[in-house]
Formats: C-alpha cells, sequence, structure tokens
C-alpha cells in the first residue's frame, strides 16, 4: 500500500483516539498515552442491537482520557488514530484509505489469527517450524487424540471457541472435547485445528515493541513471560538482544512488510536446550503482558507514534532498564462486577482492563457481557534499574489490592528470573 506521507504537526499538540475492541483490554494504554499529546480519547467498540451499559461504561470516569461512544461521524477531531487490538483491520484500512495518520488495524493481523498461515511464512522465510498436522472438524480431533499423547491445540480465528491448550492424554482431555461438541453443535466440522507436538523449552523469550512496515528501532525491550501470571523485560539496543530474538525479527520482517504491518509487535520463541528456537506466536497487537511495560518504560511516545504512522521509524527513549508485571485475576469478572481499591500512590502502577470509576470508586466489568470468559483484569507494572528492588515493590503494591477474590502467582517473577539464568547461560548473555 503505497500512501502519500502527511506532514507532521508538533506531536505533543495532537488529538488521538484509541480505537479498542469489546471488552476494554486497552483502557491502560489510552491513560498512559494522555500524557503525551494534547488530548487523548478512547473507543471501544460496541455494535449490537441490544447495546448493555456494561460496555459504554468502560473508561468512564478516568479524568485523563475522554470516552468516544461513536466515531464515523466524528473523525475529522483527531490527528492520529491508534488501534491496539487485533480483527481491526477493516478500521485501519478504511482510516488510512481517507487519508488519516493511522498506528495497528493492518492485514497482517491474520498472521496471528490465521495458525496455518503463518506456518507457511515461517518456511518460506526459512525459520524452523513445530511439527503440526492440520485436523478438520471435532470429530477428526477426537479420534486421533484417541491415539496420541502430549499435543498442543490451537484454533484458527475463532478464538472465542478456546485458546490454546495441552493434550496430555484422552482420558484427560475428554471434558474438553465433550464441550467442544456440545458448544460448537452442528459447526463443529467446520473448524480447523492445528495439532503441535510438544516442545521442550528452557524459555519463552521475545521482543516486544512495534514495527514500520517490518522495520524496527535501533533500541528494543525483550524479556520472558510466565504464561498468564507474570513477565520480566529489560531495555536493550538491538545489536545486544539475544540472537534467537534477532534472527527471527530480522527473517520476519519482509513478512511484517509484505502485510503491511506498522503497529505494535511482539514475538513468542521458545528456546529449547539444543540451542534451537521456534517462532510459536506473532502478536501483532499490544501485547499482554509486555505492552503495559513497555507504555512505562518509553518516554517519548509523542515522536514514536506520530511518525510511525507516517513511515518513519524513531528510536524509543528508554526511562529505565527494568520492567516487571504481575497479572491479577479474580472470578469475580467473569460473571459480576469487581470493586477494587488500593493506596491512591500506587494508581500509575496498576493497570486495569475493562475498567471505570465511579464516585472515585474503581470497578471492572463483567467480561461475559463482553462475550467472553476471562479471568484477568489487570496488572501490576514496576520499572527501575535495579530488578530485584521492583520485583519486591511489585509484589507489595500487588498485595495492596482488595477486592472479590483478587489473587496473583507470588512466585511467577522469581520463575522468570529462573528461566532467564538458563536462557543466560545457554547464550552467553547477561541480563
Amino acid at each position: 500500500m503505497n500512501l502519500k506521507l502527511k506532514p507532521m504537526m508538533f506531536q505533543a499538540d495532537q488529538r488521538v483516539l484509541i480505537i479498542d475492541n469489546v471488552g476494554g483490554n486497552y483502557v491502560p494504554i489510552a491513560i498512559s498515552l494522555s500524557k503525551y499529546f494534547r488530548s487523548v480519547s478512547y473507543h471501544a467498540i460496541n455494535q449490537s442491537p441490544y447495546p448493555l451499559l456494561t460496555n459504554d461504561v468502560i473508561g468512564v470516569g478516568y479524568k485523563e482520557i475522554q470516552v468516544l461512544d461513536e466515531l464515523w461521524n466524528r473523525l475529522d477531531e483527531f490527528d492520529l488514530f491508534i488501534l491496539c487490538d487485533s480483527y481491526l483491520n477493516d478500521y485501519g484500512d478504511r482510516l488510512r484509505k481517507l487519508g488519516k495518520l493511522v498506528f495497528g488495524g493492518t492485514e497482517a493481523e491474520q498472521l496471528e489469527s490465521d495458525r496455518f498461515l503463518f506456518n507457511d511464512e515461517l518456511q518460506s522465510v526459512g525459520l524452523p517450524t513445530i511439527p503440526s498436522k492440520k485436523i478438520q472438524g471435532i470429530t477428526n480431533l477426537i479420534n486421533y487424540l484417541k491415539g496420541v499423547e502430549d499435543k498442543w491445540i490451537k484454533i484458527s480465528f475463532y478464538r472465542g471457541i478456546g485458546e490454546t491448550w495441552h493434550h496430555i492424554n484422552y482420558n484427560l482431555s475428554k471434558i474438553i472435547l465433550d464441550e467442544y461438541v456440545a458448544d460448537l453443535g452442528p459447526t463443529g466440522e467446520m473448524v480447523e485445528f492445528l495439532v503441535q507436538d510438544n516442545l521442550e523449552s528452557i524459555g519463552e523469550i521475545g521482543s516486544d515493541g512495534w514495527t514500520v512496515n517490518g522495520k524496527f528501532p535501533s533500541k528494543a525491550i525483550w524479556g520472558l513471560e510466565v504464561k498468564d501470571c507474570g513477565y520480566v523485560c529489560k531495555t536493550d539496543s538491538y545489536g545486544l538482544m539475544p540472537s534467537p530474538i534477532r534472527i527471527t525479527n530480522d527473517k520476519f520482517g519482509p513478512i511484517l512488510q509484505k502485510y503491511n504491518h506498522t503497529g505494535f509487535f511482539s514475538t513468542e520463541i521458545r528456546y529449547t536446550e539444543d540451542g534451537k528456537s521456534y517462532f510459536t506466536d506473532a502478536c501483532v497487537r499490544a501485547g499482554s503482558p509486555s505492552s503495559n511495560c513497555m507504555m512505562e518504560l518509553i518516554s517519548n511516545w509523542d515522536k514514536i507514534l506520530p511518525a510511525a504512522a507516517n513511515g518513519q521509524v524513531v528510536d524509543p527513549i528508554f526511562k529505565a532498564k527494568y520492567a516487571v508485571e504481575i497479572i491479577l485475576k479474580s472470578s469475580q469478572c467473569t460473571h459480576g462486577y469487581l470493586p477494587i481499591s488500593f493506596p491512591a500512590e500506587y494508581k500509575d502502577n496498576i493497570k486495569l482492563k475493562g475498567s471505570f470509576i465511579i464516585d472515585g470508586n474503581y470497578y471492572v466489568i463483567p467480561f461475559n457481557k463482553s462475550g467472553y470468559d476471562m479471568t484477568e483484569f489487570g496488572s501490576v507494572v514496576v520499572i527501575g534499574d535495579n530488578l530485584q528492588k521492583i520485583m519486591n515493590e511489585a509484589l507489595e503494591i500487588a498485595s495492596s489490592i482488595n477486592g472479590i477474590d483478587i489473587c496473583y502467582n507470588a512466585d511467577a517473577l522469581n520463575q522468570a528470573m529462573k528461566s532467564i539464568h538458563q536462557v543466560e547461560q545457554n547464550l552467553n548473555i547477561q541480563f
């Protein structure tokens, strides 16, 4: 897509609109970016013939942002559009054709949603793939899994059907498969499943940042996630990142260019004890976790984002060397409103999804009203130059949060560090 570049105004004077998908995962990004621009507005998609106040209340009460309940007839009020989530390619495409500056919302989202296309593109640039099998329909999947063990099951595009899950053996998987049969009904035979071999690794490392049509800044963030529990990351020069990350980004850059991707981009790379690495998932949206750490670590978003939307790469200016993130969960927010309280001094460290404020009180929406079942409602983020100190601070902040059935993995950051030390030894690097 060849678009004429628009002249940029003084970036901090720009009016920015954050476009989020249903559910409000990226309210924290809107709040973080409010420090850098004249104004930041937030719009969460909520299109239905039977609209719910639950979804329209997302973002309400935050003084840092303005909540926008309609979009297309107010486009001229904004200078820059930032699309944080997946399934927004049609929004990004239309806005770009209207001559708007847009970050995110590209056709590259199919690299994340289409598991089979992703594998094909990895092979096209010489990146290794995990042995996989494509299975059409739930009946064929059940019959196949009866005879195998230790596999990972993934679904393309229809993420609401289910997240990636581990098939240990048929007896343990039968209850999940029975639920699929009941939930999918007559459509079960239409679903395409990707079954992958289990890959033992010493850690899942990756980079977190953005790309401008396949080009990367000369400085970056990389780290390690403890799945659904926590994240530890480090700022670095691009050339000093672990070689598996650099090799993956360098080889995959042309694919991102092929799909016209300018927006957030993160990698998940499984690094094995025998020195091999496998790019398992592309994240062509603001990652969760990682994006909240990224927002806090970088101090020049007012330069980075408008330049990227205009086809130019601007290097980040980092505030600190490290960031840590602890994932917060509650069973309450799967079905009911979750009231939350915490000491006021921690406001900037606590990032709440699907949240709003009424009479000074914080709430998270019931996520099932947005069409999905999710216990993760936010995270605690701390940045600094002393890693052990910020890990301790993050745990202290997490313990100060009060609400119904709030929980977190207090050992997640230590688990991440153990894997990082193994990666250090194997790659002869220092975190």
